[in-house]
């Protein structure tokens, strides 16, 4: 994936050309395997959480939207019938699209991933170009396998709904990649709309939409430099942590804890106080944006880096000073931490007028940093529409 940083990007409601990055990496897909069969493409978006992290898998409420930084796939059959994949100059080849733990890994799964579905699909060359950074937090990786979904889908004239498009995706990340991620990342990418914030029940897999109250205030988003890895050690063991937690208290997921928390061994109440407390804080974000109330949301934002810092134990020294040099703008409401951790970027929550200053309070923490201003938009239930519904 190409992750040159574009520098700080401010640009309220406009969305990029998905043509551009899908243009790109066909032009980079001839550049490497040369001429052949017309290429098919497919964009999907990144996302950022609001609040509501580390619940997805327990079943909590999530916050969340995609975001106008995106990952474009380029696909076409393979002549001799050899799976092929390049990305930001990493290039691989094999007979079979067999799991490698490569730059294939993620493309290949999203044409396994089809199979129950009797699609007939070819070995495939296929090509990424991206204005999403890799490995931040920002769900770079199912976005490439949803937008490598939406290629394949394109070149075989085939059509999913919503429901078995984000089904195919998380068979693809847990079944065939293997990484035991929850549903957030997957569903907010497909079903987000524009100008909106999504609200995910993961008990339910029901969805509303809250429109963002303001054109005044924005999202900014900063690297930390630590890549993060949700297939790792530490993320296994926090869901596994959260898991035996609803297991102990009888409960179906963490919506239904509420104080009882406090019931657990003492080793897992701190992940139990944070699924339990960040589930209601999802809650209360919703009733903030519905109000208009910033100041109430950016309170919910820090309160959230608290407990993911304290309780479920994600943060990293860094997270932390970059998250309290936003809160130190004039014009910075909260900010926390975004993804699983251990790594990764901060959101924070910002009057558009301090866009810039926010940026570079932020980025000034780590010479690897690099930063956006984003905003809510359109999933691929609306942009892949066409092959999507």
């Amino acid at each position: 994936m190409n992750t040159k940083s574009p520098g700080f990007r401010s640009v309220a409601w406009r969305y990029p050309a998905a043509g551009v990055l899908e243009d790109l990496a066909i032009r980079t897909l001839e550049a490497e395997f040369g001429g052949g069969p017309r290429a098919a493409t497919g964009t999907a978006p990144g996302r950022v959480t609001l609040v509501g992290e580390h619940v997805d898998y327990v079943g909590g409420l999530v916050a969340c939207m995609a975001i106008d930084l995106s990952v474009a796939v380029a696909v076409r059959p393979a002549q001799d019938g050899w799976w092929r994949a390049t990305s930001a100059g990493r290039r691989v080849e094999r007979s079979q699209p067999a799991m490698a733990c490569d730059v294939g890994d993620r493309l290949f799964a999203a044409a396994l991933a089809l199979q129950p579905y009797d699609l007939r699909v070819p070995a495939l060359e296929m090509a990424v170009e991206a204005d999403l950074p890799e490995s931040v937090g920002l769900s770079s990786s199912a976005a490439v396998i949803l937008a490598a979904l939406v290629a394949t889908l394109r070149l075989t004239s085939a059509r999913l709904t919503p429901e078995q498009l984000v089904t195919a995706a998380l068979v693809g990340e847990r079944e065939i990649v293997g990484v035991p991620c929850g549903q957030l990342d997957q569903r907010a990418i497909v079903h987000s709309r524009a100008r909106s914030v999504l609200i995910l029940n993961c008990a339910t897999g029901g969805t509303q939409s809250a429109p963002w109250p303001s054109s005044d205030v924005n999202m900014v988003v900063a690297t930390s430099g630590e890549h993060h890895d949700v297939g790792g050690a530490e993320y296994r063991a926090r869901r596994e942590a959260a898991e035996r937690a609803c297991a102990i208290l009888g409960v179906s997921n963490c919506q239904e804890i509420g104080g009882r928390w406090r019931e657990l061994p003492s080793a897992l109440q701190p992940c139990g106080r944070h699924i339990a407390t960040e589930t209601r804080r999802t809650g209360a974000a919703v009733s903030a944006l519905e109000a208009g109330d910033f100041r109430s949301l950016g309170r919910i934002l820090d309160a959230s880096h608290e407990s993911l810092r304290a309780d479920c134990e994600v943060s990293t020294a860094r997270l932390n000073a970059m998250s309290a040099a936003a809160r130190a703008v004039p014009g910075c409401y909260g900010a926390r931490l975004v993804g699983a951790g251990f790594g990764g970027s901060v959101i924070a929550l910002v009057e558009s007028g301090a866009t810039e200053h926010c940026l570079r309070a932020m980025t000034d923490v780590s010479r690897e940093s690099s930063g956006w201003s984003v905003h809510p938009a359109p999933g691929l239930e609306v942009s892949a529409a066409d092959v999507i519904g």
